[in-house]
C-alpha cells in the first residue's frame, strides 16, 4: 500500500538532512514525499532537491507564493494527497526505523474491524533536545497527558495526546476534516477530534520518532513541574485564551457538547496535575 508523507518546511536547513536520512532508513519503503515550503530563504529547497535527485520515488515540492503557517500548509498537502494512507512529518524530528511499518500494521488492523470508517493511529514520542539527547522516553509521561483522552471528547478538547507528526490516517479522513475551520487551534487537534467523533482511533504505546525540542519549536512538549499552579496563575490570560479557543472549537465540532461539562473536565484535569 502506498503511503504519502506530508512535510511542511520553513527555513529548516539546520535539521532537515537528519529528518530525510531517517526517512531513507525506514523499513517500509513504499512511500512518496509531498512537501509544502512556506517561503524558505535558507538552503531548505536545495536540500530537498538534492534528496529528490537521489531517489526514484515521487517527491513533490509545492509552494503557495505566500506564507500560510503550519496548519494551512498541512491543509494544502492533504488536498494534494491521493494515497491510501497519509502521514504528517515535522521538519526537525527524526523518525525511528519502523515508524511507517508499525503504524501501517496497526491502522490496517483497525480497518479490518471497521472497513467503512475513517481511521487514525498515533503513537508516543521520545522527547529529545536539539542534539537528540533524551529528555524523556515518553511524551505522554513528560507532559502528563493520557493517550486515552482520544476516547473522551471533553478530555480531548482540553488536552490532545496525539501530535500530528505521529499520525497515520486512511484516505477516508480527508473529506471528514477538510477544510480546516478557523476555529481549529491546530490541524492535528482538529483531525483527532473529528475522527474520534465518527471514525476509529488507536495508538501505539511505543515512540515512533525523536521529538526534538529547541527554541524555534512552533508547538512542543510541555513538562508539568511542581510549579504548575503558579505558572498557570502567572499565565492567566493565556489560560483564558486557551479555554476560549477550546470552547470555539467545541462549538464548531458539534452543538451536542456542553460548556459546563467542558469546565468540569478542565477542573478535574487541572487538579490531577497538582498531585
Amino acid at each position: 500500500m502506498k503511503v504519502e508523507i506530508l512535510l511542511a518546511t520553513y527555513n529548516s536547513e539546520k535539521y532537515l538532512r537528519e529528518l530525510l536520512e531517517s526517512l531513507e532508513a525506514q523499513s517500509y519503503t513504499n512511500w512518496d514525499l509531498l512537501v509544502h515550503d512556506d517561503g524558505s530563504n535558507d538552503r531548505t529547497i536545495s536540500i530537498l532537491k538534492e534528496f529528490k535527485k537521489r531517489h526514484n520515488r515521487i517527491i513533490k515540492i509545492f509552494s503557495s507564493g505566500k506564507q500560510l503557517g503550519p496548519m494551512r500548509s498541512f491543509e494544502k498537502l492533504m488536498e494534494y494527497s491521493s494515497a491510501e494512507y497519509i502521514m504528517f512529518c515535522d521538519q526537525d524530528d527524526v523518525w525511528l526505523p519502523h515508524k511507517i511499518e508499525e503504524s501501517l500494521a496497526c491502522i490496517q488492523q483497525q480497518e479490518q474491524k471497521n472497513p467503512d470508517k475513517a481511521a487514525l493511529v498515533f503513537s508516543d514520542l521520545k522527547v529529545v533536545d536539539e542534539h537528540l539527547n533524551t529528555i524523556n522516553s515518553s511524551f505522554w509521561s513528560y507532559s502528563k497527558v493520557n493517550p486515552d483522552n482520544v476516547y473522551n471528547c471533553y478530555r480531548l478538547l482540553i488536552n490532545n495526546p496525539a501530535p500530528g507528526c505521529t499520525f497515520i490516517m486512511n484516505k477516508k479522513v480527508k473529506p471528514l476534516v477538510l477544510p480546516f475551520p478557523e476555529q481549529a487551534r491546530m490541524h492535528d487537534w482538529w483531525i483527532v477530534l473529528k475522527v474520534a467523533e465518527s471514525g476509529v482511533i488507536d495508538y501505539l504505546k511505543k515512540p515512533g520518532l525523536l521529538y526534538r525540542q529547541h527554541k524555534k519549536n512552533k508547538v512542543g512538549a510541555e513538562a508539568i513541574k511542581n510549579t504548575y499552579l503558579l505558572s498557570r496563575m502567572v499565565s492567566f490570560s493565556l489560560t483564558i485564551k486557551r479555554n476560549k479557543e477550546s470552547w470555539q472549537m467545541m462549538k464548531c465540532l458539534s452543538n451536542k457538547y456542553s460548556l459546563l461539562k467542558l469546565f468540569y473536565y478542565k477542573l478535574r484535569i487541572s487538579l490531577s496535575k497538582l498531585l
